[in-house]
C-alpha cells in the first residue's frame, strides 16, 4: 500500500491530468482524437517524478526522533507487539 501511495500514485496523477487536458483541448478545437505525436510527455512525467522525489524525503524524515531506540516486534502472550521506539 505504502509502495502505492508513495511512488505510483505521485506518478500517474500528473500523467492521468495531462491526458484528460490532451483530451479536452483537442476538443475545444474541434479534432476528435488528440495528436499524440506533437504533444509532450516531459512535463507531466517530470511532475511526477517530483512529487514521487518529494513524498519519499518527507517520509525518511517523518517519525524519526533523535536519540532513541528501535524497539524491534516481539511476541507477548501470543500476540504480536509492533517495532516502536523507546
Amino acid at each position: 500500500m505504502r509502495l502505492l501511495l508513495h511512488i505510483v500514485l505521485p506518478l500517474i496523477i500528473p500523467i492521468i491530468i495531462y491526458v484528460i487536458w490532451v483530451y479536452v483541448d483537442a476538443r475545444r478545437k474541434g479534432q476528435n482524437k488528440p495528436e499524440w505525436k506533437t504533444k509532450s510527455w516531459f512535463w507531466s512525467i517530470l511532475i511526477g517524478l517530483i512529487l514521487v522525489a518529494t513524498s519519499l524525503i518527507y517520509l525518511s524524515t517523518l517519525g524519526n526522533e533523535l536519540g532513541k531506540k528501535y524497539q524491534s516486534p516481539i511476541l507477548k502472550n501470543g500476540k504480536i507487539v509492533p517495532g516502536h521506539f523507546k
